[in-house]
């Protein structure tokens, strides 16, 4: 199922946010060798504040198996601060667009992420949340790599510029539409049946999203 945390319950998922910088930096500076400025062990950056929304992956036993960061885009992110670049017509900034990050599954690999359920509860947690949030589109910096998988995941997917090199890794921005019936498309894309979603947000994380 997936968790949404925010600031209204981040004390009850003190334990899991640890476990997800733990995780992060296994998944991106371990096995991905990304080059990122923080501290042995635990992947945290400027961007993991107060006002950042957490989908977290949890099983039936209680294990973390993945999650994604969103991020307002009025406020600064990480594609305004680190990839502007990638952007022909500068950054996207609304209300109503927010930032994927660090989106990561442990069960997953690059080329067979279509097939992970982690990832495909993820995916269609973002659709759910966003739709119930009022959220209506995200972007998102990847790897060309992923690319070909994430155009064929049922969404409607806009380059935002052209690629990029990173760390030795060609990279893309791009912007996801979040609509009804995209989300209808890529439930049945990925198998998912009904919600994934523990539990719905509450009207007080809609009211303070809409500010």
């Amino acid at each position: 199922m997936i968790h949404v945390v925010s600031s209204l319950n981040r004390t009850e998922y003190s334990g899991y946010l640890r476990q997800l910088w733990q995780q992060r930096y296994d998944v991106f500076v371990e096995k991905m060798g990304w080059s990122l400025d923080c501290a042995r062990g635990i992947e945290r950056d400027q961007f993991d504040r107060p006002d950042t929304v957490y989908l977290l992956c949890i099983d039936d036993g209680g294990n973390l198996k993945g999650a994604m960061r969103l991020l307002p885009t009025v406020q600064p992110h990480l594609m305004s601060e680190t990839f502007p670049q990638l952007c022909a017509s500068g950054v996207p900034r609304s209300k109503t667009t927010w930032e994927v990050s660090r989106f990561y599954s442990l069960t997953g690999r690059h080329m067979m992420l279509e097939r992970d359920r982690t990832v495909s509860e993820l995916v269609c947690g973002l659709f759910e949340y966003g739709l119930l949030a009022g959220i209506d589109s995200v972007t998102c910096v990847a790897s060309m790599v992923l690319f070909p998988t994430i155009l064929k995941a049922g969404w409607n997917v806009t380059p935002l510029g052209l690629p990029s090199v990173s760390d030795g890794e060609v990279i893309l921005a791009f912007k996801i539409d979040l609509c009804a019936a995209d989300y209808v498309a890529v439930c049945e894309t990925r198998n998912i049946e009904g919600s994934v979603l523990n539990t719905a947000p509450s009207r007080e994380l809609e009211l303070e999203m809409a500010v």
